[in-house]
């Protein structure tokens, strides 16, 4: 279609006011006609990742916050599923703050992106922190995951292997390896160009490489998806073979707590698979198309390659937005999952709610641990038990952290 035909201008097109020859040949009238068309779709994207996003952010704050006092308390601490926790929703608070955060207001101010621009380290140091933090929330739940098979797969060795100690040792060396392995960003560029949130990219005098792209998508997105979907399938095969044992009172078969924990790790990582996958997918696609179907504007298939690039390129903003929520929804599945029954309580403790005392399951397990106790012990001689017997009893009976 001849341009002096076309129903749209080039103001149609964003940052076009006095079009050059070059601006005529990369938006020609179809492509002009096309983005106007899917120019409603492009708002509410926008829309999303700025209201959306800062909703996302106040709530997942305050949600994450709560996550945490609850599972700080003194009863919780000792369950190495709740140290896991608490350090997810620490990096969730996190990743919400100085990622999406600085990403809503470099998108939203120009101003404040200019201060990112102007200064190349404050640029690094936002690369640095957003690798962080994309990658330690979702290594936490990986490193949960293989805590979990463990305990499932090797119950035995697990109650040797899997304590509140070791689970510590592994947040703290997978904090520094992702830390470490983040800082590369000082150095290398290649994958802040096109920001979901609109804004310009910083100058940089930083190691340009493109390809690296294709690492990062694998590495962030895709290795982590597919060890969680393993893992949780090899679980899920391991709580069939349980019950099976547990029917025909075998010793191997996995306890109670342990299945709690077991289905909430569940809930949790199933959780973020739903909300990444589409965007990885998203991602994938674009990437390849991107790289190998790229023609020059002279090329008869331009149209074609320009405007399915438009689309995934959005397709892939909207699913980001979901992709959020993944750093804000675990409180909501805490809440709601029958498997958390001690979070509720304490949680209803905190907010001053009556708590039955049958909901108060640390409270009950002492007791009944206690009336065992009371059950087996002997007689007591005229001299009363031996520090000896004493001894014996509180090891064999001391109380075992539950999820």
């Amino acid at each position: 279609m001849n341009d002096t035909d076309c129903q749209y201008g080039f103001e149609v097109i964003e940052g076009i006011t006095n079009a050059t020859e070059v601006d005529k040949q990369a938006w020609p009238c179809e492509l002009r006609v096309f983005w106007v068309e899917i120019y409603p779709f492009v708002t509410l994207v926008r829309g999303l990742l700025s209201y959306g996003t800062a909703f996302i952010i106040v709530l997942g704050l305050l949600f994450n916050l709560t996550s945490l006092l609850v599972l700080t308390r003194k009863h919780m601490r000792k369950s190495t599923m709740n140290l896991y926790l608490s350090a997810l929703a620490i990096y969730d608070c996190l990743a919400l703050t100085m990622n999406f955060m600085i990403g809503v207001l470099r998108g939203q101010n120009k101003h404040i992106n200019k201060d990112f621009q102007d200064h190349e380290d404050l640029c690094k140091f936002h690369g640095v922190i957003v690798e962080v933090f994309n990658l330690l929330s979702i290594r936490i739940i990986v490193s949960f995951t293989i805590e979990r098979f463990i305990m499932i797969k090797f119950p035995l060795k697990g109650k040797q292997l899997v304590t509140p100690r070791r689970a510590i040792y592994v947040i703290i060396g997978v904090s520094l390896g992702v830390l470490v392995f983040s800082m590369h960003k000082i150095a290398v560029s290649g994958f802040e160009g096109d920001s979901v949130f609109g804004y310009a990219a910083c100058k940089t005098r930083r190691a340009i490489f493109v390809e690296i792209i294709y690492f990062y998508v694998a590495f962030n997105t895709w290795f982590p998806t597919l060890t969680i979907v393993t893992l949780n399938t090899l679980i899920l095969l391991e709580i069939r073979r349980n019950k099976k044992k547990r029917a025909q009172m075998t010793t191997q078969s996995m306890s109670k707590s342990d299945e709690k924990a077991t289905k909430l790790l569940l809930l949790v990582s199933s959780a973020y698979v739903v909300l990444v996958l589409p965007l990885g997918l998203i991602q994938s696609t674009e990437l390849i198309w991107n790289n190998t179907q790229k023609v020059l504007p002279s090329h008869p298939d331009y149209i074609y390659f320009m405007s399915t690039k438009i689309r995934l390129k959005w397709a892939r903003a909207f699913f980001f937005f979901f992709y959020q929520l993944n750093f804000a929804v675990n409180f909501f599945l805490y809440v709601s999952s029958s498997s958390a029954t001690r979070f509720r309580a304490t949680l209803k403790m905190i907010l001053g709610i009556k708590v039955d005392q049958q909901e108060m399951t640390w409270n009950n397990t002492m007791k009944s641990r206690a009336t065992k106790i009371n059950s087996v012990a002997p007689a007591p001689s005229d001299d009363g038990p031996s520090n000896r017997d004493l001894h014996l009893k509180k090891k064999e009976f001391l109380p075992e952290s539950e999820a």
